[in-house]
């Protein structure tokens, strides 16, 4: 299999791509390149290759190009480390063909940023097992280009329902009420851009829908280079079977839409809707997860984080022994104050 690593123009180290900078850097010697300069190198580089080389099979196998070692690799896994010498390395045949994405957006978090985001969420939650704390799991946040499909949707809608206007006056010794009724009906189109779904089997989809939103002006058209330095997932989620999600969520929006616009009764309740999707387009796109799982009593918790935006999302376990701690320190504080409190405060 043929495997990628972009390497520092002056010591032949790996790269990683920097969120801060948006550049391309090098531990070694400290080096920082920008996506210009290395896609310079690396469009001569893959012109000397030989149209042999570039259709080899994929196989679940591939080489560090630094150290030689030999990894395995899920079926689904695009870009890793060496597990020996730390190397980033990108399985480029992962990203070939249908699976090639089309859009991507860059990380924006450092992962030490990210580290702080869950040292701070994780410490706010005081019954959550002590080794979900501890320094050596925080170490463990990964950032993962997750895979996504992004539809651009239209929708047609009619929404019916009945609304009412009340009025009521006081004429001598009584009071009247007049209730007046109303069919609504409110018709309309709408179009959405960019409507994520999660494109891997293995992240929670609720979670996924969480973490959004993503914010597009940063969405760059697919180079590998982003790769480096970060984990990736290639799809396994067919987009026949996304756009089955997107649809639910387009249908549910423009439900909203057309019933924001019913004001000026009483009351309002629907009837009747009919929304149905008329186009969509998708396309296969990266998006940045900052990712953490954590096994407790043999059940994985999952934290995860925008990498664009920060927004945080996750599901802690509740410790039993922490909350039973707890209980008996507020029984004994509840008990000494009752019995000596009079001491206390006569």
């Amino acid at each position: 299999m043929g495997a990628l690593q972009y390497k520092c123009l002056n010591c032949r180290a790996g790269l990683e791509f920097d969120p801060s900078s948006q550049n391309w850097k090098c531990d070694y010697c400290f080096s920082e390149f920008t996506k210009e300069q290395l896609d310079a190198v690396h469009d001569t580089q893959e012109k000397e290759k030989s149209e042999e080389e570039q259709e080899q099979p994929e196989l679940d196998v591939y080489h560090c190009n630094s150290c030689g070692a030999e990894l395995l690799a899920d079926d689904t896994t695009s870009a890793t480390f060496c597990l020996y010498c730390k190397n980033p390395t990108i399985i480029k045949s992962r990203f070939a063909g249908r699976f090639k994405p089309k859009y991507l957006i860059p990380f924006y978090l450092t992962k030490e940023q990210a580290q702080d985001l869950y040292r701070k969420w994780i410490g706010k939650r005081l019954f959550a097992p002590t080794e979900f704390k501890n320094k050596e799991e925080i170490e463990k946040v990964t950032g993962v280009y997750a895979p996504f499909w992004l539809f651009d949707c239209r929708t047609n809608g009619t929404l019916q329902g009945q609304g009412t206007q009340v009025r009521t006056w006081v004429q001598g010794d009584y009071r009247y009420t007049q209730t007046r009724f109303f069919r609504v009906v409110r018709r309309g189109t709408a179009e959405y851009q960019k409507v994520p779904v999660d494109a891997s089997k293995k992240l929670d989809d609720s979670l996924m829908q969480l973490i959004e939103p993503y914010n597009y002006k940063d969405i760059k058209d697919f180079s590998k280079q982003y790769m480096s330095g970060f984990m990736a997932e290639r799809y396994d989620v067919e987009s026949e079977e996304a756009i089955n999600v997107a649809k639910r969520r387009v249908e549910q929006y423009t439900e909203k839409r057309l019933r924001e616009t019913i004001g000026g009764y009483t009351s309002y309740h629907d009837t009747n809707s009919d929304i149905a999707l008329q186009k969509s387009e998708e396309s296969y796109a990266m998006l940045p997860v900052y990712l953490l799982v954590n096994k407790y009593k043999g059940k994985e918790h999952l934290f995860m984080i925008n990498g664009q935006t920060g927004k945080v999302v996750g599901e802690a376990p509740i410790s039993k022994l922490k909350q039973l701690r707890f209980a008996g320190i507020i029984f004994a504080a509840t008990w000494l104050l009752a019995v000596f409190g009079g001491a206390f405060f006569g």
